[in-house]
């Protein structure tokens, strides 16, 4: 076990429904739901694709739209505190549905956050 990446460790579909569960909070945000184009499953599917290779799995993301460069690609937006918290408060809502277990809801919240605070850029 603990030579397994987190990827693993949480399971490809975890990650697929955690991803979902996100999106269904950030559809009805009215902070953040703006950030996103009118039609979610493509930024839904990037966001399980980069999951999935952050975390240790099959390197899709990368092999289909180049390296992550997170910040770089979230510039265009305007991401302060406010911003980061919600699109946290949403995610840790997502977790607290995952049937994963604790320690890898853990790690991966402290993955999240410090990305979170990353992309804060106001």
């Amino acid at each position: 076990m603990a030579d397994q990446t987190l990827y693993e460790r949480i399971g490809e579909e975890n990650i697929l429904r955690l991803v979902d569960d996100f999106y269904e909070g950030v559809g009805s945000d009215d902070l953040i739901r703006k950030m996103y184009p009118e039609d979610l499953v493509p930024a839904k599917n990037r966001l399980k694709l980069f999951f999935i290779q952050s975390l240790g799995g099959h390197q899709t993301y990368t092999d289909e739209r180049g390296q992550p460069m997170l910040r770089r690609r979230h510039f265009q937006w305007k991401i302060g505190q406010e911003e980061a918290t919600h699109w946290l408060q949403h995610m840790h809502n997502a977790l607290e549905k995952a049937t994963f277990a604790e320690k890898e809801k853990d790690e991966f919240w402290d993955y999240v956050y410090k990305a979170a605070l990353h992309m804060i850029n106001q």
